[in-house]
């Protein structure tokens, strides 16, 4: 079973230079697809046996703005390892972090950087 948040966005301060990190913050959007093994949850229609999506989202939103990071890299390796604490170990992770108009030559929609957690 794959368990999937489109586009969960927030404003953060994230960025190589000091300065990105200082300006007004930019606005990010996240993707996070999470495989679970067990699709119990489908046959009891409880919450206690699944991932709580909310709470996937709240992880994301809280990592990405309560500090800052200088790569995308470390930021969406930070959200997985979040996401994977709430699946557990038996769960694939991935999360795609996108940095929407960022400061670049060719005035790029977005530029992203996905990881993915293997099951362990």
């Amino acid at each position: 079973m794959k368990i999937v948040a489109r586009a969960v966005s927030f404003e953060g301060r994230h960025g190589v230079t000091a300065a990105e990190r200082r300006a007004t913050p930019r606005k990010f959007e996240v993707d996070v697809e999470v495989d679970v093994p067990d699709g119990r949850a489908a046959e009891t229609d409880r919450l206690a046996d699944t991932l709580d999506y909310y709470r996937i989202c709240e992880a994301v939103v809280e990592i990405g703005t309560a500090g800052t990071c200088k790569l995308l890299e470390t930021l969406a390796t930070r959200m997985a390892a979040a996401v994977r604490s709430q699946a557990g170990r038996d769960a694939s992770v991935t999360v795609e972090v996108r940095k929407l108009h960022p400061p670049c030559p060719g005035t790029p929609q977005y530029t992203a950087v996905r990881v993915t957690l293997p099951r362990k």
